[in-house]
């Protein structure tokens, strides 16, 4: 037989053999169909993956959690996971064709990951400084307008107040103290690793008058549905990267993104209604006039005796607020392509009658991958428009409180409903009310303030981002973003003829600016990662970035003679119009930096930045640019020390680093302005070339223990800082030609302890109850100022007989005020005719920031009924109240009327000329000690609070093959009651989110009471 058919033959053999080793394998092969669901709800599970072990073999799970795969007999074990939950791995019975899964959901991980300074993902054990994570879960559970307000008592190191203008009302939010003098404490926001614009369009009020309007915060237009968690980056360590604008901590906002498989759609509805809260206490019994005399022009309530009636004016004025939120979001993809939509609307009653708001949001986000998913590009849009009527003001101008709190007790409030009478004779509408001629308060009817000194303003926003990220190697990738934030306000307020001076012109007046703030970023960074043995680790990056702010408008007066023709407000209205164009008010920041955390056998970790910054604020001075680094260390204990099994994770970290603040825009040189008329203003203040950068020195030191596979963790962290170089404004010599000059000087330091202990207590299949407690505990000290600057006032001293000062020694906050004079036996001194001396020169009264806080929170979780609390408590400081002490000095308040009816105010009082004084008649004592110009000692109070934050209970409906996949209802509450409070006031409540008037009370809006009902849809 020759070769070739023996070769013939032989193939022909074997073809047999492959059909029937074909026909085998296939013989072998079954096919298994199942569903994945929630192990508590029963719900199905979208796009749960399902591999077969030790094959490439795949599926995923469709609409209702259904699947189908094709395993072998050999190889029955599949492997399901999806996002959320834990992985399970079930191993097939012989023949077993269709199977069940019940999927738990996911504890935290041990091997948990983190979003750290611009937008990258490090695994929590790597990090050398102290970060910490709020999902958004935790943010929605009970919904406010300004999405700052719900991160209050859950974070340690934080102190949140919310100012008093109502819905929209921006926060005020303090990481780890304040730092900073004259420049801004408050924290930088940052969405999807992109800092957004951190400028407000106006002012709060920095005096006692006020009128300003609340400018808004950069996450208070943020829809809180659109949240997938934020990271909050306390220290100059966690920061640095971001530079000057992070000096004062980071908030890092990571929002959703569109999820491989089939879309899910999610609808969340809110409807809460609100209460005044903590509304001053009034007197009933003494009426309106002086001297206990009645008199119906009088301001006051020290006449006679009333007839008995008690009139509730300021229940009668205040109405119930709503809080109506709706969402829709949308999320699906493939692979390749992911798509994130959603739109929200918010409507929002203030408890002040025409105080409303309506707020719309859009958001587009859109992700895909080419060229084998080496090239990754986002993109994402987000448009809120806004429109607000009627914000409420603290101080005494235009403010409906002054009236309706200091109506003399005999009048019924309701009365005056009706705001304005017709004056034939001018032909046109007045202002009803019994006096307008209290020039001090400038009080008016607060229905005409809120219908005819209103206030109007629309706010647009749109922020657009993109970024491309290109994997070059498995070692390198370059990423490029960029993106704008575009912020435009149009405002107005319409003071109508009869408004007494000095809010108001004979035929009223008109006031409209039109402001927009735009700011620009862009950056370029290289992310690298070697492995440079087994046990040797470099991640790292470069990169360089540029930050652009301009602000541009209009701003129109009708100037000092008013309308020309009553009540009609259009620009055109006047004699004496003052119109100028802001000034374009530009910034811009150029930067670069580099980052190595250094990996030794994934125990021990180097964390090593540095970053130079080029402001324009520094153009004209001689350090143009300024450089800070930081460092860090972390050493995972645990595997190396062989501690008990039950040691998940030890840890112990610290970290130092320094971190720059440039100067306000234009002072490092000044020039001459002209008017619209044509008027010279010369500068007369002088900037020095030698300026430089403010400068934060950073410490902190930490350890981090999860136990029990991971059910218990700890985390503490002591920490100090040093701000020097604070910028000064100081007078200047008279012989000089400059009013003042600027200086760099002061150091003021914070140094404290935070803590956090979470534990996964009770986690049984019907059961669960998680629970944490956060605790912060922090003391600034006032080290150094500077030869010229003995003191620096933040609010100067005004008839109020108030400042807040910073003096070495002092602490940032400090109060200062008025006292009585006193013998030395500490006997007050009281002239002879009864009268209470109080001291010219200013003490320290106390400190408006709390030295600690602490915040419980709580989970629970039975079957499909959930409940969760938090109780939160701020310690140890001290506010004022202007408010109580004009109150008493009318003669309006609850501790004026007892005072009276027992027969005066008891004191430890002595004449001039050593008679002893025990009792002082009551009108004496609170029109000299209270009113307009208190003695401000007797109107400091302990500042200490405890309540109840948040509240809801709620139930999962178990819902099977219906059109919804998950469906929830919470009832909720927020601020429900106080568990301790001593002020007469709502402490946290804030006129101003500045540096000046923190802790001070001056006819702000009352605080409010929350509570309603929430649905979450799944479909």
């Amino acid at each position: 037989m020759n070769n070739k058919l023996y070769t013939t033959l032989r193939m022909l053999s074997i073809v047999p053999t492959m059909l029937f080793s074909a026909s085998l394998l296939h013989a072998q092969s079954s096919q298994v169909k199942g569903t994945v669901v929630d192990a508590k709800s029963k719900a199905p599970l979208v796009g749960a993956t399902i591999k077969v072990l030790g094959t490439s073999t795949a599926s995923s799970t469709d609409s209702k959690g259904a699947f189908q795969i094709n395993v072998d007999d050999k190889n029955r074990v599949l492997n399901i996971s999806t996002i959320g939950y834990e992985n399970k791995t079930v191993t097939l019975g012989p023949g077993e064709t269709t199977i069940t899964v019940s999927m738990d959901e996911q504890t935290q991980q041990l091997e948990s990951v983190v979003v750290t300074a611009l937008g990258i993902s490090r695994a929590q054990k790597s990090l050398t400084y102290s970060t910490q994570q709020v999902n958004g879960d935790e943010l929605n559970k009970v919904k406010s307008t300004n999405l700052a307000n719900n991160l209050n008592g859950k974070v340690a190191g934080v102190n949140i107040a919310s100012s008093s203008s109502g819905p929209g009302g921006s926060a005020k939010v303090i990481l780890r103290g304040n730092k900073s003098a004259s420049g801004n404490n408050q924290v930088l926001y940052v969405v999807d690793g992109v800092p957004i614009n951190n400028q407000t369009l106006a002012s709060q009020p920095d005096n006692v008058f006020g009128g300003q309007r609340d400018g808004g915060d950069p996450i208070s237009l943020i829809n809180p549905e659109d949240i997938e968690n934020i990271s909050v980056l306390k220290g100059a360590s966690a920061a640095a990267l971001y530079g000057s604008q992070a000096a004062n901590g980071v908030i890092l906002v990571t929002t959703k993104s569109g999820k491989q498989g089939r879309t899910t759609i999610n609808f969340s509805s809110s409807a809460q209604i609100e209460q005044a809260v903590s509304t001053p206490k009034f007197q009933s019994q003494y009426g309106q006039g002086s001297g206990g005399k009645n008199s119906n022009t009088s301001v006051f309530s020290w006449g006679d005796k009333t007839n008995g009636a008690n009139y509730d004016n300021v229940g009668e004025f205040f109405r119930t607020g709503s809080n109506f939120t709706n969402s829709l979001t949308l999320s699906g993809g493939n692979e390749k392509n992911q798509t994130y939509f959603s739109y929200a609307n918010t409507l929002a009653k203030g408890i002040l009658p025409e105080n409303d708001l309506m707020r719309h949001n859009f958001n587009l986000k859109e992700s895909a991958t080419f060229f084998d998913d080496k090239l990754t590009v986002e993109g994402s849009a987000n448009y809120i428009t806004q429109k607000l009527d009627n914000a409420p003001t603290s101080g005494f101008y235009y403010n409906p409180l002054v009236g309706t709190y200091l109506l003399p007790r005999s009048l019924n409030i309701a009365d005056y409903e009706n705001y304005e009478t017709f004056n034939t004779s001018r032909n046109l509408n007045e202002q009803n009310w019994f006096s307008l001629s209290d020039s001090p308060t400038t009080q008016q009817n607060p229905w005409w303030i809120v219908n005819r000194n209103p206030t109007r303003s629309t706010r647009n926003r749109l922020l657009l981002n993109g970024s491309a990220k290109y994997k070059v190697a498995p070692w390198i990738s370059i990423q490029a973003r960029g993106s704008v934030d575009r912020t435009s306000e149009v405002w107005d307020r319409k003071v109508y003829a009869s408004t007494p001076n000095p809010l108001g012109k004979a035929n009223g007046n008109y006031n409209y600016t039109n402001t927009t703030i735009t700011q620009q970023y862009g950056d370029v960074v290289a992310n690298m990662n070697f492995n440079v043995s087994d046990k040797f680790q470099i991640t790292g990056l470069v990169g360089t970035s540029i930050t652009d702010w301009k602000t541009e408008g209009v701003d129109f007066n009708t100037g000092i003679d008013g309308l020309k023709i009553p009540n009609q407000f259009f620009i055109q209205n006047t004699t004496t119009p003052v119109t100028s164009t802001l000034s374009a008010n530009r910034r811009q920041l150029q930067s670069v930096f580099a980052s190595a955390n250094l990996a030794y056998d994934n125990w021990i970790y180097l964390d090593l930045t540095a970053r130079n910054d080029w402001s324009s604020t520094l153009a004209f001075t001689g350090t143009k640019s300024f450089f800070y680094p930081s460092a860090g260390l972390g050493i995972v204990l645990n595997d190396k020390l062989n501690l008990p099994e039950f040691v998940n994770m030890a840890k112990v970290r610290g970290s130092y680093a320094v971190v720059g603040n440039d100067l306000p825009p234009y002072t490092s040189l000044l020039t001459n302005t002209v008017n619209p008329y044509a008027v010279l203003t010369v500068n007369d203040i002088a900037f020095l070339k030698t300026l430089k950068p403010e400068k934060t020195k950073s410490f902190e030191i930490g350890t981090e223990w999860r136990m029990w596979n991971n059910r218990l963790n700890v985390d503490v962290t002591y920490y100090k800082t040093n701000t020097t170089n604070q910028f000064f404004k100081v007078a200047a010599s008279q012989a000089s030609l400059n009013k003042q000059y600027a200086i760099n000087a002061g150091d003021i330091q914070n140094q404290g302890v935070e803590a956090l202990v979470s534990l996964d207590a009770i986690r049984n299949d019907d059961f669960k109850w998680t629970t944490s407690i956060n605790f912060t505990y922090n003391k600034n000290k006032i080290k150094k100022l500077a030869d010229a600057v003995p003191e620096f006032s933040l609010t100067g001293e005004n008839q109020n007989n108030f400042a807040s000062k910073l003096e070495v020694g002092g602490s940032f906050g400090d109060i200062y005020g008025q006292d009585f004079v006193r013998d030395d036996q500490g006997r007050i001194i009281i002239s002879e005719d009864g009268i209470p001396q109080k001291t010219s020169a200013y003490t320290k009264l106390g400190n408006s920031n709390p030295i600690w806080q602490m915040g419980w929170n709580n989970s629970f979780n039975y079957k499909n009924f959930n409940l969760s609390f938090l109780i939160d408590g701020k310690f140890n400081y001290d506010v004022m109240s202007i408010t109580q002490s004009v109150m008493d000095g009318y003669g309006v308040s609850e501790a004026s009327g007892a005072a009276r009816a027992n027969g005066g105010v008891s004191v430890n009082g002595v004449t001039p000329n050593g008679t002893p004084v025990s009792v002082v008649d009551a009108e004496k004592w609170y029109t000299s000690t209270g009113g307009i110009g208190p003695v401000s000692s007797q109107y400091i109070y302990d500042g200490t609070v405890v309540r109840l934050r948040e509240l809801t209970f709620g139930y999962d409906f178990n819902i099977k093959d219906s059109f919804f996949k998950k469906l929830r209802v919470n009832a909720v509450g927020r601020n429900l009651f106080y568990i301790s409070k001593k002020a007469p006031f709502d402490p946290e409540v804030t006129m101003s989110t500045g540096n000046a008037l923190s802790g001070v009370d001056i006819f702000m809006m009352p605080a409010t009471r929350n509570y309603g009902l929430t649905l979450n849809a799944t479909f």
